[in-house]
This record gives structure tokens, sequence and C-alpha cells, in this order.
């Protein structure tokens, strides 16, 4: 990761490519009749774009994620967003092996799926929080 900040120019053609990926991805899902997956890639995609324009709009040095999404953290919040990712991993691939054994009972598979990716974004969010409080 570069100490390099990110030039407006950057971060306004990342959010256009975005909204482009979206908008492909929700064409695709309304031709082959998949409304709900169409739509739920604008939800989710729309709501991404949007939390980084927000975190890219502070990047103004005050906190570490706003650091790490403009591509200025140091070595020491590039090192706690690793270790958070690495937790992540780990709550994920535990919960995963908990999903194997509860589809031997017939989970759903979606309701599976969620559990392991809601299980990755908590893990990663509390372990962010604590190891940026922790110091």
């Amino acid at each position: 990761m570069s100490t390099k900040p990110t030039s407006t120019i950057a971060k306004v053609s990342g959010i256009l490519a975005g909204a482009a990926a979206i908008t492909l991805v929700a064409i695709l899902g309304y031709a082959t009749d998949n409304d709900s997956f169409a739509k739920g890639a604008i939800i989710g995609g729309g709501t991404t774009l949007v939390v980084i324009a927000v975190l890219w709009a502070r990047t103004g040095g005050r906190d570490t994620a706003s650091r790490i999404v403009a591509g200025q953290g140091d070595e020491r919040e590039r090192h706690i967003f690793r270790e958070a990712l690495a937790d992540a991993g780990l709550a994920m691939f535990i919960a995963g092996l908990g999903c194997a054994i509860w589809a031997l009972f017939d989970a759903p598979a979606i309701g599976a799926a969620g559990v392991v990716l809601w299980t990755g974004l908590l893990a990663w969010g509390i372990s962010m929080i604590l190891r940026v409080r922790r110091g």
C-alpha cells in the first residue's frame, strides 16, 4: 500500500467504475429474470460506494479508517488492518465449519452463506475497533 495521497481524479474514476460495474450486474440480473439479485446488487453496491465516498471525504487524516481507505495509512495502521482481516478469516472459517454441520440437518444454503458472511463482517469490524483502541 502506498503512503502517497490518492488523487481526486483517481477517486472519482473509482466511484464511476464501481457505478458502471453495479449497473452492468443489475442489467444482467434483470435480463435473466433475477430481479431480487439485481436489486440486491444495486442496494449493496450503492451502499458500498456511498461508504467509500464518505470515507474519502473525511480524508483529513483524522482516523485510521479514513487513512486506510485513502491509501495514507502508516505501517501500524496497515498492520492493524491486516490483522483484523486475519481475525475475520478465522471467524469465517469456524462459521463455515459450523454451517457445514448445520447443512447436514437440511439448513438452507442462503442462510448458511449469510451466517458466514455476517460473521466475517462483524469479526472484522470488532477486531478493527479493538485493535485501534488498544493502540
